[in-house]
């Protein structure tokens, strides 16, 4: 959804204005009654179950791109035999660099149905920008609908929506720090304006607005919470629903946040090529939602204990994406031929490679009781050096507390490696407003 140039210089009621008319027409595209047929039909259907049956069809489409056609024939992919997923093996791995060199040769213009361009960039820098049927955007919010539904969140539940966009011009100083999308359910909070002399300002709209649902980044939340415990507000009891996408959930992140709020952060994982898809269970497990697309899960060098996540988008007929490293990981394990999801680990770079060789994963447990933190982040600049960024909570005592968090961090890391501690003011987010918890630049 993108706003005119001319929304930041507009007054504020311009710009709400401005904001509902890209919600109406967000909304009128994304949940229509494509939407509630995709809806009925997935809430219906068994996630643990390719659709066959759409897989074949998108296959066979996907014929008409020229890359595939070419690929197809040259590695032999038969669309007749009875064992597709056979035929699907037989492909290469489609990296990212190569969907975007090859973009043109991917897409077919010749599907009937309304196409929508989408631009998403992930936390690589390499932007994709690609196109979609209206079917594959109505789908995909009909699976992560599903998904909100099982815990019982309603369609018209206002949410209060913790994101990455610019809603708010940066050079506002005083409130609102927010808008309204009626349209699309979303009281929108800025995140580029909340810190300490402003977090009564959203506290206090959060509880004149009866706000029961709460959505956006787990580092935008966790800090968010922070803010309140360090402002000594009381914690909200009338949030019941908290859901989180597009960042890691840290386990002192979710710690903070149940705190605060108390209630358990949703976790889903899922991304805009729309090549894979994980939802969390009521009961805190995870489940691969299969009949939106097709996942394979390949051991990784990390551990035996840690797989690769490649997707097959078999719902989007104007962009096949086929075998598409999404360049994330999950540790988890094969029961016969299904695959148990016990963590999303995020991608590749979110790991620290030690001299040995070892690279480790899931160190936000260094910080898993660090209350007195509001931000912490890991950061390798060289193979036998590990840096903790850390921002102090109200309550850091240096004394104390750097003791503890260099312990917890050499059980994890080892004697290897040299390990020290910087002190920010704020860890700078990524252009999309995410905060990345490793950075390496080990190669």
């Amino acid at each position: 959804m993108s706003l005119p140039s001319y929304y930041s210089k507009s007054p504020v009621f311009i710009q709400n204005i401005l904001l509902n008319i890209q919600g109406y027409l967000t909304h009128k595209r994304r949940f229509g009654k494509g939407f509630t047929k995709e809806l009925e039909y997935y809430i219906a259907s068994n996630p643990q179950q390719i659709d066959v049956r759409r897989l074949h069809e998108f296959l066979v489409t996907a014929q008409q791109s020229k890359f595939w056609r070419k690929r197809f024939k040259e590695f032999e992919v038969n669309l007749e035999s009875e064992d597709i997923l056979n035929e699907i093996s037989k492909l290469p791995i489609l990296t990212k660099n190569e969907v975007i060199e090859n973009a043109e040769n991917i897409k077919i213009n010749s599907i009937a149905s309304k196409i929508s361009k989408v631009n998403t960039s992930g936390t690589t820098g390499a932007g994709l920008i690609f196109q979609q049927t209206a079917e594959m955007e109505n789908r995909q919010w009909a699976i992560w609908w599903r998904y909100r539904k099982r815990f019982g969140i309603g369609q018209n539940e206002m949410m209060g929506w913790f994101g990455g966009r610019s809603i708010v011009p940066i050079d506002q100083k005083k409130p609102p720090y927010w808008r309204n999308n009626y349209f699309m359910k979303q009281l929108m909070f800025s995140a580029h304006h909340l810190n300490r002399s402003t977090v009564a300002d959203y506290y206090n709209k959060l509880l004149t607005s009866r706000i029961r649902w709460l959505h956006g980044y787990p580092s935008q939340l966790a800090y968010f919470a922070e803010l309140i415990l360090e402002a000594d507000l009381s914690p909200s009891k009338q949030i019941q629903y908290i859901t989180l996408g597009a960042e890691n959930l840290l386990e002192h992140q979710k710690e903070k946040i149940r705190a605060v709020f108390g209630v358990n952060p949703i976790q889903h994982y899922g991304l805009a090529e729309g090549v894979a898809n994980i939802s969390e269970l009521p009961n805190g497990s995870f489940e691969c939602d299969l009949d939106f697309a097709y996942m394979e899960f390949i051991p990784s060098q990390i551990s035996p204990d840690v797989y690769r996540l490649i997707g097959t988008n078999y719902n989007n007929r104007s962009f096949p994406l086929i075998r598409y490293d999404t360049n994330d990981l999950v540790t988890g394990h094969f029961h016969n031929r299904d695959f148990k999801v016990i963590s999303i680990d995020g991608r590749n770079e979110d790991f620290v490679t030690l001299p040995s060789g070892v690279k480790l994963g899931r160190l936000d447990h260094i910080f898993k009781d660090a209350n007195y933190l509001k931000e912490a982040q890991i950061y390798q600049p060289a193979i036998s050096k590990i840096v903790l960024r850390l921002v102090k909570g109200k309550t850091y005592d240096e004394n104390l507390h750097n003791d503890i968090i260099l312990k917890e961090a050499r059980e994890r890391l080892g004697q290897e490696v040299d390990i020290k501690l910087e002190f920010m003011t704020e860890i700078p987010k990524t252009n999309s407003g995410k905060l990345k918890f490793v950075i390496s630049d080990i190669k």
